[in-house]
């Protein structure tokens, strides 16, 4: 026998109220007014749905839509009403409708994840990130961040949630920079480890975000040098240089990303890398057969190179 379809009723906005357990917090104002025109212009195509609660209504999916009513003063709003479910299958119920459509903020999503993964650890269930991508339906990479975010102290969270409640375009501070400080610290704890002798882990955190706040450090990317100034060994770089820069690093705070990696390890990267070509070229060179009819230019640029490596190597 088949199931009978919740039913749609004709509800006032007054009556709803929204979900303390949204994953999405941060509602900018521009998107906002761009459904509130096309609500006015064509009503609300899409009914919400909602579950019975204390006489009302709490909101599982239509939090914008019921917001934008709200303002257009709309008497009711067509909605579904569904049974009340449990706090974690609402939790669920919210990330598996919602996460589908516009990118949520990383951090305030973050937080819900953090209350899913308790209450499954609560019911003695696997909360490990695939576990947690599979009942929520995020997809695994961006479960992985999230949790990461998680580790993050209270005063980086909060910065964060204040940032993600601007525009897109004025946000300065984003998940990407904590997410790329940490890989970097990861890589100092495996390869550098006296630096941590030097300087705590929460001074190194500090330093680096706020190199990037004051401008000292202008791209999130940067600090995938500061890994490599760690693995200085593996490219063949004084390691010990390394390490007494990388503390500097984290002392000077005027002292940049881009000059530490200069002053220790970019030359043994470069000549690494340029190594790693010249076997390519050799490789290919042996492929011509001696005596082969060359071009001009082919033969003009082989000279150059004989004499760049005469140059080199005498």
């Amino acid at each position: 026998m088949a199931k009978a379809a919740a039913p749609l009723e004709q509800i006032g906005p007054d009556r709803i109220r929204r979900n303390p357990d949204n994953p999405r917090l941060i509602f900018r104002e521009e998107e906002m007014n761009e459904l509130l025109e096309s609500i006015r212009e064509g009503g609300i195509r899409v009914p919400l749905s909602v579950y019975p609660e204390g006489g009302g209504f709490t909101l599982i999916d239509g939090e914008r839509r019921w917001r934008c009513a709200q303002k257009l003063n709309l008497p009711v709003l067509p909605a579904i009403v569904i049974p009340k479910p449990t706090r974690l299958e609402n939790l669920l119920m919210m990330f598996n409708i919602h996460n589908v459509r516009l990118d949520w903020d990383l951090m305030p999503m973050a937080l819900k994840l953090g209350e899913v993964r308790e209450m499954l650890e609560k019911e003695r269930k696997e909360t490990n990130a695939k576990a947690l991508s599979a009942v929520t339906g995020v997809r695994l990479p961006t479960v992985r961040r999230a949790l990461d975010l998680l580790d993050l102290p209270k005063k980086y969270q909060t910065l964060l949630l204040k940032e993600a409640a601007k525009p897109r375009e004025e946000q300065r501070i984003k998940p990407d920079l904590f997410i790329e400080v940490y890989k970097s610290l990861h890589a100092v704890e495996r390869h550098g480890p006296h630096v941590l002798d030097a300087v705590s882990k929460p001074a190194y955190v500090d330093a680096m975000v706020g190199k990037y706040v004051a401008g000292v450090v202008d791209n999130v990317v940067a600090y995938r040098d500061v890994s490599k100034i760690a693995r200085a060994d593996l490219a063949g770089a004084d390691k010990k240089r390394a390490e007494s820069t990388l503390v500097r690093l984290v002392n000077e705070p005027t002292y940049g990303v881009r000059e530490a990696y200069e002053d220790t390890v970019k030359g043994a990267y470069d000549q690494r890398d340029l190594l790693t070509r010249i076997r390519a070229l050799r490789t290919r060179l042996r492929e011509v057969k001696r005596g082969s009819d060359l071009e001009p230019g082919l033969r003009e640029a082989l000279s150059e190179l004989k004499r760049e490596i005469a140059r080199l190597v005498p």
